[in-house]
């Protein structure tokens, strides 16, 4: 394959176009020591060599680096690898390190999300937020079925009587409001009337 651009980016790094398309990227450094140039036919064991041994390398210590500062899922760390110029192939090299010494895991990853969020969130809101992160409905759905407790439910109780110390006990002219505002949440009907009807007549939550 013949490079047929070295553009450089910013101060150190060179994005290596072979045959016409982007390839990777190098450190002008190691441009240097490899001795590349524009028009150079690269042989595919020179181009095996630049990536077991310097982009596997170095894609591996970026991902360690970006778990450092939070979990994320199989998607969004391919993703990111990717759109910092990592080689697909890279990408999926690295996934496959990490899931051997289990150092990404979706489960995992949704269990946690579920446990942070379900307060706050309904299941439907979640459930689309880790879609977005690549997660699939199967093993989502699965996960959230095995708890077993009613996480939704608590989490909608704990929702009402917040909204009842900000707005006043539930009553037959707000209760249209109150059910109204919990379904732009995502929450099922029937739980909703559930909980309000069992509130309706608490009075003030202390």
């Amino acid at each position: 394959m013949q490079i047929t651009k070295l553009a450089k980016q910013g101060k150190y790094k060179v994005q290596i176009e072979l045959d016409g398309e982007y390839a990777f990227f190098l450190y002008a450094k190691e441009i240097k020591r490899l001795g590349l140039e524009e028009g150079d036919e690269l042989s595919e064991q020179l181009i095996e060599q630049i990536y077991q041994l310097i982009l596997f390398p170095r894609a591996k210590e970026k991902a360690l680096s970006l778990l450092q500062y939070r979990n994320r899922t199989q998607l969004e760390m391919k993703r990111k690898l990717v759109q910092n110029g990592y080689p697909e192939i890279i990408a999926e090299q690295v996934m496959q390190f990490l899931g051997e010494y289990r150092l990404i895991d979706d489960e995992k990853y949704v269990i946690s999300y579920i446990e942070m969020n379900i307060r706050k969130k309904s299941r439907l809101q979640i459930q689309h937020e880790l879609s977005l992160k690549g997660i699939d409905k199967g093993l989502f759905l699965r996960i959230w079925e095995a708890q077993e407790e009613d996480l939704e439910e608590q989490a909608l109780r704990e929702q009402v009587e917040k909204r009842i110390r900000s707005k006043g006990p539930v009553n037959t002219e707000n209760y249209p409001k109150f059910y109204a505002y919990f379904a732009r949440k995502g929450y099922s009907s029937g739980m909703i009337c559930r909980l309000l009807k069992e509130y309706q007549t608490a009075g003030e939550i202390s």
